[in-house]
């Protein structure tokens, strides 16, 4: 994902996090976890860390597109997500159904 700027790199990648939970959704595979879709997102030429894509999806859940289960490791304070979803909200974005929203972009 070069020449984009970090905006519009961000705005992508969002959006690339929420598609892909759709369509695992979609297909009714195991939901994911942030280790889980950070390893797709690799293989799928996104450079970002284990970090950037739990921040991405905090930023999504707070958006109310996806909810997900957050543990937070008292010792070392690393937290894991799981059993990551898409929310009917999610969908229609997604899908088209409500308006864009400026910080997630869509490409399908």
């Amino acid at each position: 994902m070069t020449g984009l700027g970090v905006a519009e790199t961000r705005r992508r990648l969002r959006g690339e996090i929420l598609e892909l939970v759709c369509e695992g959704h979609d297909q009714q595979h195991s939901r994911f976890t942030d280790a889980i879709l950070w390893g797709v997102l690799q293989r799928l030429k996104y450079d970002c860390s284990q970090n950037d894509v739990i921040t991405h999806l905090q930023d999504l859940q707070g958006r109310g597109y996806l909810k997900f289960e957050q543990e937070k490791q008292g010792r070392t304070s690393k937290v894991r997500i799981s059993l990551i979803e898409i929310t009917p909200r999610g969908r229609d974005l997604v899908e088209g159904n409500i308006p864009e929203d400026p910080g997630v972009l869509i490409l399908r």
